[in-house]
C-alpha cells in the first residue's frame, strides 16, 4: 500500500517541510522539529524511490552528510561558514538533484501512469527548487552582496536559518518564473543560476508533464484495443 502511494507519501513529507519551514527559522527548539520532517524526508526517499543497492549507497553517500551538514550549519553559527554550508548545501543540492533523476525514472519505467505518478512529477518539480535554493545559499555565502532585496524588505537575513528560508521563497518563484522583483541577482553566479533555473523549469513543466500525458494517453489506447 505504501509503495503503490509513495510519491504521495513524499509529496505530503515535503509540502509539511515546506509549510512548517518559514516558522522556525532562528528557533533552536522548534529547529530540531524541522530536522525531524527532513529525516522523515530523507527516510522515505531511501526507503521507498531507492530500490536498487548502488541507489541507496549513492543516497546515503549524499544525504549523510547533508544530515551532519544540518546541524553543523544551524547548531554551531560561530564556526567559519565555508564548512557548514560546504556540507549542507553543496550536498543537499546533490541529493536532491539525484532524489529528482529516481523520481523521474521510476515514473517513466512504470508500466501506468497513476495519479502517484502525478504527485511523483510533482515532488521532482518542488525538490528541483529546492535544490537551486541550496545553490543560492552557497553562492550568498561565498560572494556576499550577490542579491539585492527591495528598500521595504532591507537586506538578506545574516541568520542562517532565515537567509535559506529566503532563498527557497526566490527559488520556488523562478522555477514558476512569476518574477515578482523583490529579490534581484546582482553577481555573475547569481544571475547565471537563476536563469538556469528558469529555463529548468520551463522545460520541466512542457517536456516531463507533456510526457506524462502522452504516456497516459497511449495506456488508454492500447486498453481500448484490447478491449476491442
Amino acid at each position: 500500500m505504501v509503495r503503490r502511494w509513495k510519491f504521495t507519501a513524499l509529496l505530503v513529507a515535503l509540502v509539511l517541510l515546506l509549510v512548517v519551514r518559514p516558522f522556525v527559522s532562528g528557533d533552536a527548539a522548534l529547529f530540531m522539529f524541522l530536522y525531524t520532517l527532513f529525516l522523515v524526508v530523507y527516510l522515505v526517499a531511501v526507503l521507498i524511490l531507492f530500490q536498487r543497492r548502488t541507489s541507496r549507497l549513492a543516497a546515503a553517500v549524499l544525504g549523510i552528510p547533508t544530515l551532519v551538514g544540518i546541524l553543523t550549519y544551524h547548531l554551531f553559527p560561530e564556526e567559519s561558514p565555508g564548512v557548514g554550508s560546504l556540507l549542507f548545501h553543496v550536498f543537499a543540492a546533490l541529493f536532491l538533484l539525484f532524489t529528482v533523476v529516481a523520481i523521474l525514472r521510476t515514473i517513466f519505467l512504470e508500466a501506468d501512469v497513476s495519479a502517484d505518478s502525478g504527485n511523483g512529477a510533482f515532488c521532482g518539480y518542488l525538490l528541483l527548487g529546492l535544490a537551486f535554493a541550496h545553490l543560492y545559499s552557497l553562492v550568498d555565502s561565498f560572494w556576499p552582496d550577490s542579491f539585492t532585496l527591495k528598500e521595504s524588505l532591507g537586506t538578506v537575513p545574516r541568520q542562517r536559518g532565515e537567509g535559506h528560508s529566503l532563498f527557497t521563497y526566490f527559488s520556488l518563484v523562478t522555477l514558476t518564473t512569476l518574477g515578482f522583483g523583490d529579490i534581484t541577482p546582482k553577481s555573475d553566479p547569481a544571475r547565471a543560476l537563476t536563469w538556469l533555473e528558469a529555463m529548468m523549469g520551463q522545460f520541466y513543466v512542457a517536456v516531463i508533464i507533456a510526457e506524462l500525458i502522452a504516456l497516459k494517453v497511449s495506456a488508454a489506447m492500447r486498453a481500448e484495443q484490447a478491449d476491442r
